[in-house]
């Protein structure tokens, strides 16, 4: 009895050192993220967002081109996951029903309000996003800039479980990611970033599923494509850019 119980507590200390590490990794991958923001939120300008110093010049490019792949917004619940300062948000409320722009970093979102506190249909949220929840079917169009690139595997895959679960039938998630190198000029000393191929984000949106009613419910991939006022910058600055949009729709079989 007293092997079989040190035995058992042996496994108790190895579940637990395990369980322990894990915790680590996601305070350190949190911390990471979060001392990363903070040296680029000085002067909460589009140049730290897009960690580029020609970031208002593409701005003027970049910012239509992604908001004319999006559905038609009129009548529509919106939910912009990594919002930033609202480079976005004040766009998608012009049509939208309402807008719900979450961000992690709160001097983000107090920028964000401050731009656009005056659109009464914008809820403004400081949240992690691998802690956020929504109340099931409650969203039309869920939009995400460089946001999944900042969140690890599992991370990533929980939180595309929940965005699935957030969906009303027929809807819709776009995102914007780079997916093989840095996207911006300004030099950093530390990039706490994932950049995954096209491909394995496929692989990850269509292994989820989930049901609703009764009924089984997934993402369809729609289209993707490189951001063309990228691939544009890139060719002239002499290096190679790949940005991957997808939308996928949710669907019934």
């Amino acid at each position: 009895m007293w092997c079989w119980n040190k035995k058992l507590r042996r496994l108790c200390l190895v579940e637990v050192s395990q369980r322990q590490r894990q915790l680590n990794a996601i305070r350190d991958t949190r911390g990471r993220m979060q001392h990363f923001w903070k040296a680029h939120s000085v002067e909460l300008s589009a140049k730290e967002m897009m960690l580029d110093d020609d970031a208002d010049a593409l701005g003027l490019e970049e910012i239509p081109e992604l908001l004319s792949l999006l559905p038609d917004l009129n009548g529509k619940d919106v939910i912009e996951l990594g919002a930033g300062i609202g480079r976005f948000t004040g766009e998608l409320s012009k049509t939208a029903k309402s807008v719900l722009a979450v961000d992690f970093m709160e001097k983000f979102v107090e920028q964000n309000k401050t731009v656009n506190g005056d659109h009464k249909n914008i809820e403004f949220l400081a949240a992690d996003v691998t802690k956020l929840d929504r109340p099931a079917e409650s969203v039309d169009v869920i939009f995400s800039n460089w946001l999944f690139m900042y969140l690890d595997d599992e991370e990533l895959y929980k939180l595309i479980n929940k965005l699935l679960l957030w969906l009303r039938e027929g809807g819709y998630l776009l995102f914007r990611e780079s997916c093989f190198h840095p996207s911006g000029n300004i030099k950093r000393t530390d990039n706490p970033t994932y950049y995954r191929r096209p491909g394995i984000y496929c692989s990850m949106l269509h292994s989820v599923s989930a049901k609703q009613g009764g009924v089984e419910c997934g993402f369809e991939l729609m289209f993707s494509k490189s951001v063309r006022t990228y691939v544009e910058v890139c060719i002239t600055k002499i290096y190679i850019l790949l940005l991957f949009i997808c939308t996928f729709q949710f669907y019934i079989p």
